[in-house]
């Protein structure tokens, strides 16, 4: 099976959109960079004003469950 065969995304429409990257593969590196991009954020935000740390990661949290 040749690789355009496969689409890289494919999206299915319905009830519940749901989107597939890789055919199929899970995305590591995406997810990855995403968590490291958090991290990073985090640590700056605790470093450089700690009193607001607390709102910020309400704020990432209250993001990553809306999606």
């Amino acid at each position: 099976m040749k690789k355009a065969d496969k689409p890289d995304v494919v999206i299915i429409k319905g009830n519940n959109n749901k989107v597939s990257f890789g055919g199929g593969k899970p995305p590591f590196l995406p997810l990855a960079i995403v968590i490291l991009a958090i991290a990073i954020a985090v640590l700056a935000v605790s470093l450089c004003c700690p009193d607001m740390l607390a709102d910020f990661v309400r704020l990432v949290i209250s993001m990553a469950l809306s999606s």
